[in-house]
């Protein structure tokens, strides 16, 4: 009896301790050894080829949102440039006059490679011969942000012959987008050219100058034989609006080479952008460096250095240094891009949702224009924020307001940023995005309903339709937002704008239980693109799962092609119904708009449409974060639902933004680990399955099995809307907050005594003390 009586407590105590390790894991180094980076890691971060690309169009680009080229080409891009009048508007080129072509070198080499390092954001090409090697480095700095940077460096370890190398400057011919005269700079070994553009874009925005320094390039230059030597040539280009701030900037970069701080200070700023946030795949050296490729196509088109001087005007489809849908701004920001960026790096999602506020009073006017009420933006939209679409579909594509919308929606859940609100008119933009739905719909008497008529849904062989579903439903988002936005601050929500949004028409098939994309829609109707299934992600349309399942099974048939983002949208899609196969076979699709060797991104699979398509590599990213993580959020949650991803062994969220808090979320075929990496104040974790809390400390991570985790946070001081604080601000005594995370679905393997993580170590003991009283009971009640 005694020894079946101790059996029992022993398995009960072993399953009590087994539950401690599955909850609770050991501490790690979550940071990169950028110094030192591994062979493994090295293939993920840097890719490398020994032959050119056979497409021109197939380089690789550098930028830092301000600057950009692609290397090996004679146009560099500066962010806002644009010559035209409205619809003509383009981007204004700029021809590039540090772009070196190494056209001669007179002793032989074994070996060429090509590489872009994709940790540093730098170019390098290295030329290996017999007692020598000459590299090529390009990149646009990415904290001196009107440079770009060419170095040319040669090692000669004195065993070598006469060494003669013959370069080339692709400037390409004269820009026709900008009137450039040069004169005299003032500085040594440096030319400079000013000019204006052409044509404004509207006669507010006028003519932009542009002023331009550079170092001369030399023809060649030699190094005598049997000298052992290093020679180091530089050259830079700053290019800017104003004359006196780009020659500090061409002046600051000499000095920084000088001091031997220019490629340093670059380097370290991109891994700076790296740790803030990012997604790490493990044991997938290809889909590794197809992640870090499409986060640092867009990073590399985005400032991360406050700009004072000149706007950022937003994200185009293709990156800074192409001209691709003539760098206009289209939904493709705020629907495919933002988002995944918002969670990585909330200041870098500010950054995009400020380029929609700073053109607020354009849009506004623009809805005037038109005949509409509020805020109107613009299909297309360059530097005045007025419409610059090229063709019709600008008078149709009106879902770009809405899209518009739900990035503010998502910018205010996952930061709880009140100050932009009050005081960076948020506020206003959102109420007359609301205003301008009102204006653009129509009330039915007979129905009472309210109908959108004649628009373009992000379908586009369709238009213009009754009623399109994605637009609808967006409209109705939109009208509901300001009620949100007065919860937060205070202000007053006028009933119109709730009383419109539940008459709004949203097509249902109510027979076959599915959404038809727009009214007379038929299902035998072939679709450009994602459309009605982005109701499930981004818009988070609430909806059973059989509707879920009927939309995507619908649309996938008539779905034969389209951009990348519509695979995957529809891996996402399949990961919420727990069709993990067809998840798979989607999320590979979107990668054959992918190129080798640098990973561009064309818009189309067989190579065609717009070139580096970071729309579509935002598509990719929201398919690994919200689809196989299965992030999701709204006004008091966010939450974590990890599906195994194929092909890899793990995958991991760093950093990602929540309210003031960074957390890293790690996830495999079993498990999801996370870790505080930073945080607000006292933060608390809270499992549903045993409804019980602990605490979650920086720096410990807290390990469950595989299942859905709700995240709240939870302020138990001044709230951020009286104190002001962004969202990045540190612990403070005034503001500190409560994490929890829930998980909804009920495991065997959670025990309902999961403690504090910080009595880890006591347990044992006190278990051990619990066992000794138990075997004395048991001797005195034998």
């Amino acid at each position: 009896m005694m020894y079946a009586f101790l059996t029992i407590w022993l398995i009960f105590l072993r399953s009590l301790l087994t539950v401690r390790s599955e909850t609770v894991c050991s501490s790690e180094d979550l940071t990169l050894n950028w110094n030192n980076i591994g062979k493994d890691d090295a293939d993920s971060w840097n890719l490398c080829t020994d032959k050119p690309p056979g497409d021109a169009k197939l380089w690789p680009s550098v930028g830092n949102g301000h600057v950009a080229t692609v290397v090996h080409s004679n146009t560099v891009y500066m962010n806002g440039l644009y010559n035209g009048n409205g619809t003509d508007s383009t981007r204004a080129r700029i021809p590039a006059m540090t772009s070196l072509n190494v056209s001669k070198i007179n002793l032989p080499y074994s070996k060429i490679s090509y590489c872009l390092q994709l940790d540093k954001g730098i170019y390098v090409e290295t030329y290996q011969g017999d007692h020598w090697t000459m590299e090529l480095k390009i990149y646009a700095h990415r904290t001196m942000s009107r440079l770009l940077v060419t170095e040319l460096t040669v090692q000669a370890n004195g065993n070598h012959s006469r060494l003669s190398v013959s370069l080339d400057v692709k400037k390409g011919n004269d820009s026709v987008d900008i009137d450039f005269t040069s004169t005299p700079s003032g500085l040594n070994d440096t030319m400079y050219m000013h000019g204006l553009t052409k044509i404004a874009e509207t006669p507010e925005s006028g003519r932009t100058p542009v002023h331009v320094y550079y170092s001369r390039v030399p023809n060649s230059f030699v190094i005598g034989a049997g000298k052992t030597t290093t020679v180091k040539h530089t050259f830079l280009m700053a290019v800017g609006r104003y004359k006196d701030e780009t020659k500090k900037f061409y002046i600051q970069g000499i000095e920084m080479k000088l001091n031997d701080t220019l490629e340093s200070s670059h380097r370290n700023a991109w891994h700076e952008v790296w740790d803030a946030g990012r997604v790490d795949i493990y044991g997938n050296t290809y889909l590794s460096a197809v992640t870090y490729s499409s986060l640092y196509y867009i990073f590399s088109a985005m400032p991360t250095v406050e700009e004072k001087t000149w706007p950022f005007v937003g994200l185009s489809p293709a990156d800074l240094a192409h001209d691709g849908y003539k760098g206009h701004i289209f939904w493709d920001q705020d629907t495919w891009m933002f988002t995944p960026i918002l969670l990585l790096n909330s200041d870098l999602g500010r950054t995009i949702v400020n380029t929609r506020i700073r053109v607020l009073d354009s849009a506004k006017e623009y809805a005037k224009r038109t005949s509409f009420a509020g805020a109107r933006f613009p299909w297309e939209g360059a530097l005045s924020g007025f419409d610059v679409t090229p063709w019709f579909s600008g008078e149709y594509e009106d879902h770009v307001t809405g899209d518009v919308a739900q990035a503010f929606q998502q910018y205010i859940m996952l930061t709880h940023d009140t100050r932009i609100l009050l005081h960076e008119n948020m506020s206003d933009a959102i109420f007359a995005m609301a205003d301008f739905w009102i204006s653009r719909s129509s009330y039915d008497v007979m129905h009472d309903t309210y109908n959108i008529f004649d628009v373009m849904p992000p379908d586009e062989y369709h238009y213009p339709v009754n009623n399109s579903v994605y637009t609808n439903f967006l409209a109705q988002k939109s009208l509901l937002l300001p009620s949100y936005v007065c919860e937060l601050t205070g202000c007053h929500v006028p009933p119109k704008y709730a009383d419109v949004a539940r008459r709004i028409k949203i097509p249902f098939d109510s027979s076959r239980q599915y959404h038809p994309e727009f009214d007379g829609y038929n299902t035998s109707i072939t679709v450009k693109q994602a459309d009605v299934i982005l109701l499930g992600w981004p818009l988070e349309m609430n909806m059973s799962e059989e509707i879920r399942r009927n939309d995507l099974e619908i649309y996938a048939k008539v779905t034969p092609g389209g951009p990348a983002m519509s695979w995957g949208m529809f891996t996402i899609g399949w990961l919420e119904i727990g069709e993990l196969d067809k998840a798979n076979t989607t999320f590979y699709d979107q990668l054959k708009n992918r190129r080798d060797p640098f990973n561009i991104w064309t818009e189309n699979a067989d190579g065609s449409g717009t070139t580096n398509f970071i729309t579509g590599m935002g598509g990719y990213l929201h398919s690994l974060i919200f689809g196989y993580a299965g992030v999701r959020f709204n006004k008091d949650s966010l939450s974590v639902n990890c599906s195994p991803f194929p092909d890899t062994s793990s995958y991991r969220l760093k950093d990602i933004d929540y309210i003031g808090n960074s957390i890293d979320v790690t996830c495999d075929d079993v498990s999801t680990k996370l870790t505080l990496v930073r945080g607000t104040g006292i933060v608390k974790v809270t499992l549903s399955t045993t409804g019980q809390t602990l605490d979650l400390k920086i720096g410990t991570p807290v390990c469950v099995p595989r299942q859905k985790l709700i995240i709240t946070v939870t302020e138990v001081s001044e709230t951020r809307m009286s104190t002001n604080i962004p969202p990045t601000t540190t612990t403070t005594a005034a503001t500190t907050a409560t994490t929890s995370i829930i998980t909804t679905t009920t495991t065997t393997s959670v025990s309902s005594t999961v403690r504090d993580a910080s009595c880890i170590m006591c347990q044992p003991i006190l278990w051990t003390c619990f066992l000794s009283v138990l075997v004395v009971l048991s001797n005195v009640l034998i």
